[in-house]
């Protein structure tokens, strides 16, 4: 009888590192059970991962998924964005609660690998920081984070488990996150920022992330390995040439001002001395002992980096993945669509006028194209149900489709109006809210919502379809700050009248005098907006007026001069 498969369990599946490792174990046909918080990860999911939707305080929700487990691979942690009780909590009481529930309901463990940090050492006091540090090296973590990292380590080796510790320096890769070291580099030097223009001379050891994996399942597996803890270095390579590979120049040496600091550089603050000296710098001659090698060079991962950041920057590189638009057959939505073609997108385009749409982006040999009508729930589905979510992704989505009802509220059929606000906002809520599951492993992701001029006051006659604009207007720039730093760009856009169909299919009377927009001007305006860190655009004279005078004169003349001329002229 041939020995069953090793068992693996994952914590922090759906992060950067954990959900390498989960791709990686499932390439090479080994069971995972990954622990993930919140909601299943898609993309774990098309990788055939069994997820745990758990939490690591709260043993109760996945203890008994560690009955069976092999090898628990524990890369779950809070690394940014906290202070010393959130990283004590995080960091240091769940790896106890896991370390518990491993000892009491996973017996047959052959190995608990815990994810640490250099930072988990750092430098002595004194330290001229001329040699790497190694394993023997005495810790001393500046941070809360270092500091949390360095206490969990220290339960791993008390708990009585077979166990293996390595600690990771700088990690990269497409899907590292938008606010880690490498990244930022990255945008600092492709935006020629000031900081870029010099040349550091301070290294730092970086490792690909697909390299952080390979020496996670070495050492899972290894007898060699066994209660023992590892750096993962990688290559030492100095900030000003990492600028170079990602955005090549003339940069100033700062080798002079290294050479004076020399003397002084135990005094300096972290910062600067990791960016003049070779303070993020650690040896991993161990782990090489056992036969890992780094795979990925250097070079080739922060050029691998920058080419992802670029895209952040600049909308006019078509992403990897597709771009979805609704309300694709006319108006704004048709001349975003073209647009979007001629700059290499590979198109979704949605709407329910099939007969319109089928000559949107004539020519273009990677479109698809989608009749639903967004007002229904059925038509919400299908266009969730795509195959593109889950094979290549939809890296970003134009939500223009809307519809309005003109009229005084109470004479207008109600099953009208609430279909305003179906198409409006709860179409546009659903789609965002699983565009955004897809982006968040991706790191990547544009989610731009169409609003309109009229979201920033009441409009007497047109009540509802100002409201849904209000409404939209306030969700999209809310979920703007809660992803702000996480590589998903949310942006509302508020132009004021177009010339579209809208006037006509709502009644809204179109004045000769009246100088609209063209959908064509409103869409360069926002690929241009796109990359950029503003939560919304205004778009024309008319938009900016009409929030200017919502923000100056009192809420009771707003809506008095808003009816008088919705009622005469509308």
């Amino acid at each position: 009888m041939s020995e069953r498969p090793a068992l693996y369990f994952v914590t922090g599946a759906a992060g950067f590192i954990g959900r390498s490792l989960c791709r990686q174990l499932r390439a090479a046909g080994r069971p995972v059970r990954a622990l993930v918080r919140g909601q299943q990860d898609p993309r774990l999911t098309a990788f055939g991962v069994e997820q745990i939707v758990g939490d690591l305080l709260d043993p109760a929700s996945y203890r008994s998924a560690l009955q069976g487990v092999d090898v628990v691979l524990h890369a779950g942690a809070k690394s940014s964005f906290g202070d010393g009780p959130e990283y004590q909590a995080a960091n240091v009481t769940a790896t106890e609660r896991l370390l518990d529930s491993a000892r009491e309901f996973a017996p047959s463990l052959r190995r608990f690998v815990f994810v640490s940090t250099l930072g988990a050492v750092d430098r002595e006091p004194g330290d001229r920081c001329e040699a790497p540090v190694d394993e023997s090296y005495p810790p001393h973590p500046s941070t809360d984070y270092g500091r949390s990292k360095l206490a969990a380590e220290e339960r791993v080796r008390a708990s009585g488990l077979p166990w293996t510790i390595v600690r990771p320096t700088l990690v990269g890769g497409v899907e590292m996150r938008f606010d880690s070291h490498l990244a930022v580099f990255a945008r600092q030097a492709l935006r020629g920022s000031l900081v870029s223009r010099l040349r550091f001379p301070g290294r730092m050891s970086l490792v690909h992330v697909e390299d952080v994996v390979r020496a996670l399942l070495l050492v899972a597996d290894h007898p060699g390995a066994a209660n023992r803890t590892f750096f993962i270095a990688g290559e030492a390579v100095p900030l000003g040439t990492i600028y170079d590979w990602c955005a090549p120049g003339a940069r100033l040496s700062l080798a002079p001002v290294r050479a004076a600091l020399r003397p002084f550089v135990a005094l300096l603050p972290f910062k600067p001395k990791a960016v003049l000296f070779d303070c993020l710098v650690a040896e991993d001659a161990a782990l090489r002992a056992l036969g890992w090698h780094p795979q990925r060079s250097a070079k080739d991962m922060v050029v691998e980096v920058a080419a992802a950041q670029r895209r952040h920057l600049d909308a006019r590189l078509p992403p990897p993945g597709w771009t979805l638009v609704t309300g694709a057959a006319s108006g704004l939505g048709r001349a975003l669509a073209e647009q979007l073609a001629a700059r290499g997108r590979r198109l979704i385009l949605a709407d329910r006028d099939g007969d319109a749409l089928a000559s949107v982006a004539a020519g273009s040999g990677a479109v698809e194209r989608v009749c639903i009508d967004l007002a229904h729930d059925a038509g919400v589905d299908a266009l969730l149900a795509l195959p593109q979510w889950t094979g290549e992704g939809v890296d970003e989505v134009f939500a223009c489709a809307g519809i309005g009802v003109r009229g005084e509220f109470a004479r207008v059929d109600v099953k009208q109006q609430a279909e305003c606000f179906g198409v409006n906002v709860l179409s546009r809520l659903r789609l965002a809210h699983h565009a955004i599951q897809f982006m968040r492993p991706r790191r990547f992701g544009r989610v731009v919502l169409i609003s309109s001029s009229s979201a920033f006051q009441p409009l007497p006659y047109m009540a509802v379809y100002a409201a849904t604009n209000a409404a939209l207007l306030s969700f999209g720039e809310g979920i703007w700050a809660e992803l702000r730093g996480t590589g998903i760009q949310v942006l509302t856009v508020c132009p004021g009248g177009m010339r579209t169909q809208f006037q006509r299919r709502t009644g809204v009377l179109e004045l000769p005098e009246e100088k609209l927009l063209e959908p064509e001007a409103v869409a360069l305006a926002i690929l241009g907006a796109l990359g950029r860190e503003s939560p919304t655009i205004l778009v024309g004279g008319r938009a900016v007026a009409m929030a200017l005078a919502a923000r100056l004169l009192p809420r009771k003349v707003t809506l008095l001069l808003w009816r008088a001329l919705m009622g005469k002229l509308r």
